[in-house]
C-alpha cells in the first residue's frame, strides 16, 4: 500500500507542477498582462514604470520570472501589485475570514443531502420523490446570485435585520454573547446559500447510487432470508453505496471555493473568494496566481485523501494499486 500511496503522490506533484505552469502562461499571455501592467496612474512617467516592472521582475523572461514568483510565494516575499503588502498573509487572513463558510457549509451538505437521498430512493416515485426531485432540480438551476438577492430582500424585509459582512455595524462594543449571536446571525444565510447546490447534486448522486445498491442481488438475498428491511436497506445496501462518495471529498473543496466567489462577494464578506474577485479586478496578478495554486494544492490534498480512504474501505482497489 506505501508503493501505491507514493505513486499517487507522485503523480499530484506533476499535476500541480503543471498547473502552476499553465495558469502562470495563462496569465502572462492574456490580454493585459502583467508585463504590460499599468499602475492606473495616468502621471506616471516612464521611468516610474520602468522602476514598477523592475521592483516585479515583470521586465524578464518567462521561465526565469516563474521561477522567482513561486519562490518568493513559498518563501512569503511575494507581494501584491496594488498595494505592496505580502501576499501569503492576506490570503491566510482572507482564509480564516472564509473558514467558518467552508465548515458549515461541508456539514450542511453532508447532513441534509445523505438523509434526502436514501429517503428518494426508498419512496421511489412516491409524492414525496417527485416533489423532492422537481426542489433539487430548481436549485440547480436558479443562479446563486439571484437566488442570493431573494433571499436577501426576504430576510431584511421580514425581520429587518442586517445581513451584509461579518457582523452588523455598531456592535463592535456589546457584551461578548451579543457579539457571538450577531456572528453566528451573519453566518446562517451565506452559508445555507453556499450548501444548496452541493445538497443539490449530492443528493441526487446519493439516490441514484442507492437505487443501483438496492437492486442488486446480494440485497435480494438478503430479503430472501428474512432479514428486516431496516436491516437491508442500513446495514448492507447503506453502506456499500456510499463507497463512491468517498471520491467526492475532493470535490467538495473547488466547489466551495468557486461558489464562495459570488456568495461573498454578494454578502460583502471579507472571504478568500472576494478578495480573487477584487484582485481580478484590479489586475492584482500575484493574487490571482497565489489563489489558483493554492486551490490547486487543497484539491489535490483532496483527492489523495479520497484516494486513500478508497484503498482502505475497499479491499479490491487496494490489491489492484499494489
Amino acid at each position: 500500500m506505501l508503493s501505491a500511496l507514493l505513486r499517487i503522490g507522485w503523480k499530484k506533484l506533476w499535476t500541480l507542477f503543471f498547473v502552476s505552469v499553465i495558469s502562470f502562461a495563462v496569465i502572462h499571455l492574456a490580454p493585459g498582462q502583467p508585463s504590460q501592467i499599468d499602475p492606473l496612474n495616468p502621471r506616471f512617467t516612464p521611468e516610474q514604470l520602468e522602476r514598477y516592472r523592475k521592483a516585479f521582475d515583470l521586465d524578464l523572461p518567462y521561465h526565469v520570472q516563474y521561477v522567482r514568483f513561486y519562490r518568493k510565494l513559498f518563501t512569503g516575499e511575494l507581494r501584491a501589485f496594488k498595494d505592496s503588502q505580502p501576499v501569503l498573509p492576506k490570503i491566510v487572513e482572507r482564509f480564516w475570514n472564509s473558514f467558518p463558510l467552508f465548515l458549515v457549509g461541508t456539514v450542511l451538505i453532508w447532513c441534509y443531502a445523505f438523509p434526502l437521498g436514501i429517503a428518494s430512493a426508498i419512496r421511489r416515485n412516491s409524492l414525496f420523490d417527485k416533489v423532492t426531485t422537481v426542489i433539487v432540480f430548481a436549485l440547480i438551476s436558479v443562479p446563486g446570485f439571484y437566488l442570493a438577492y431573494l433571499l436577501i430582500i426576504f430576510v431584511v424585509q421580514t425581520f429587518h435585520v442586517d445581513v451584509i459582512g461579518l457582523r452588523t455595524f455598531g456592535r463592535e462594543g456589546v457584551a461578548a454573547p451579543l457579539r457571538l449571536m450577531d456572528r453566528t446571525w451573519h453566518l446562517v444565510l451565506p452559508s445555507v446559500l453556499g450548501a444548496t447546490a452541493g445538497i443539490a447534486v449530492l443528493s441526487r448522486y446519493v439516490r441514484s447510487q442507492m437505487l443501483e445498491v438496492i437492486n442488486s442481488d446480494y440485497v435480494r438475498t438478503a430479503r430472501a432470508k428474512g432479514l428486516g428491511e431496516d436491516t437491508v436497506l442500513y446495514k448492507h445496501a447503506l453502506r456499500n453505496a456510499l463507497l463512491p462518495f468517498v471520491t467526492m471529498l475532493g470535490l467538495l473543496v473547488p466547489a466551495l471555493i468557486g461558489g464562495s466567489v459570488i456568495i461573498e462577494t454578494i454578502f460583502a464578506w471579507p472571504g478568500i473568494g472576494r478578495l480573487g474577485y477584487e484582485a481580478v479586478l484590479s489586475r492584482d496578478y500575484p493574487i490571482v496566481i497565489s489563489l489558483n495554486f493554492i486551490a490547486a494544492v487543497l484539491t489535490l490534498l483532496g483527492t489523495l485523501l479520497s484516494d486513500v480512504l478508497y484503498m482502505v474501505a475497499d479491499p479490491r482497489i487496494r490489491l489492484e494499486a499494489e
